[in-house]
């Protein structure tokens, strides 16, 4: 399945242009200058980050309980049990050729970051991010394969597996960017190994690797008949077009009040451009995560968000350990909630998660159907758009 033909860019432009000019507007506008790190990359510590409060820690206990039960038990919520399962079960076959050379490099790769190789090895552990993730991808979507009968991004479109990493690119170095606006809730402490333009550079690369690690922990989700049927019979929400116009301006509001107020507003990062770009996705007749919904399928939201949540609950164990010698290594410095970490992340912040593996989903879906390219991820039959062998492979 393929997006329609006549799918409009314009609201796709709009919605790039709005992520892009709003801060900086907003920022320029109220403030009249660009913050004090502006221009410094990696992006660093901020001085002036409020700190613990037990009212919002409280506030975000609860919604994570809510969600916990939500996840738990989906049928308190408006869910019917799930169906019996139809039609013959996939039968497995053999790994693919790059599926345990995968796991060998990731696994070289992650003995090289945590320094568990001999002293010789060490000029190569700043340059060990990018293998350990690629090797993790690749050796997961290996998985994939065998579980889906042959059936995965590397076997079936390779050559959006590259579109894919480009966009994560993108994806990423935006939140970077915006990460300037909003006290650095994030920053990089091993910043002498590279030059600026070094760590530029490197960094791009390392980008990459945000997306396919999502979507390919996605896609072995998706292949759990149980845990997909569980939430693929809920409440059914349409949306009209003037109520998603609307929204759409939601999004950008919220978008500049968290310039305004990075501390009380932080949830924002991740929300406001989410709200932005499915808007535009579905004000340009394209298909998000969110159109299942309108048949009460909720499997696509709720297992993308999950997959983010599982990708970077490992992501934070490779990084926690990682040497001084890792540009890579990064820090959380969460207003209100920085407590009760699990690793570098703060407790709550996992929960975080669960949105922005929606966002990279329709980052994905909206830089692809922008530049005319099939946007399908799903390896599985009944929630969106499933591979196929497109010509742009």
């Amino acid at each position: 399945m393929t997006l329609s033909a006549k799918v409009r860019k314009l609201p796709l432009v709009l919605g790039l242009l709005a992520l892009v000019a709003t801060p900086l507007a907003t920022r320029l506008l109220v403030h009249g200058d660009m913050p004090d790190t502006w221009g410094t990359f990696p992006p660093p510590k901020s001085p002036d980050v409020p700190g613990f409060s037990g009212l919002v820690f409280g506030l975000g206990v609860a919604l994570a309980l809510g969600i916990l039960s939500f996840l738990a038990a989906p049928q308190r919520f408006g869910f019917a049990p799930p169906a019996p399962s139809e039609g013959p079960r996939v039968r497995p076959v053999r790994l693919p050729p790059w599926c345990v050379p995968g796991a060998l490099l990731a696994m070289a790769s992650w003995a090289l970051m945590w320094g568990e190789l001999p002293q010789a090895a060490a000029p190569l552990v700043p340059f060990s991010f990018v293998p350990l993730w690629w090797g993790f991808i690749l050796a997961l979507d290996g998985v994939v394969y065998r579980r889906t009968g042959g059936a995965s991004l590397v076997s079936r479109r390779p050559g959006a597996v590259l579109a894919i990493a480009a966009t994560s690119c993108v994806c990423w170095y935006f939140f970077e960017y915006l990460n300037y606006f909003t006290r650095s809730n994030w920053y990089y402490p091993n910043d002498a190994i590279f030059s600026q333009a070094g760590y530029l550079l490197w960094f791009g690369l390392a980008f990459t690797t945000v997306l396919p690690s999502i979507f390919v922990v996605y896609q072995l989700l998706t292949t759990i008949a149980p845990l997909r049927a569980r939430f693929e019979r809920g409440p059914r929400v349409e949306l009209s077009r003037a109520t998603v116009r609307r929204l759409s301006w939601v999004g950008v509001g919220s978008l500049a009040a968290l310039v305004l107020w990075p501390a009380p507003l932080f949830p924002l990062l991740w929300l406001s451009p989410l709200v932005v770009l499915s808007t535009s996705v579905s004000l340009a007749g394209g298909w998000t995560p969110f159109s299942a919904i309108r048949r009460g399928n909720w499997a696509p939201v709720v297992l993308i968000g999950l997959a983010c949540a599982l990708n970077y609950l490992v992501g934070e164990m490779w990084n926690y350990y990682g040497t001084p010698q890792n540009p890579n290594f990064w820090k959380y410095d969460v207003p209100y909630v920085n407590v009760l970490h699990v690793y570098e992340m703060p407790l709550l912040g996992y929960f975080g998660y669960l949105p922005f593996g929606m966002l990279c989903w329709v980052w994905w879906i909206h830089h692809a159907t922008l530049f005319g390219v099939d946007p399908a991820i799903d390896v599985v039959a009944g929630a969106g758009p499933t591979l196929t062998r497109s010509a742009d492979d």
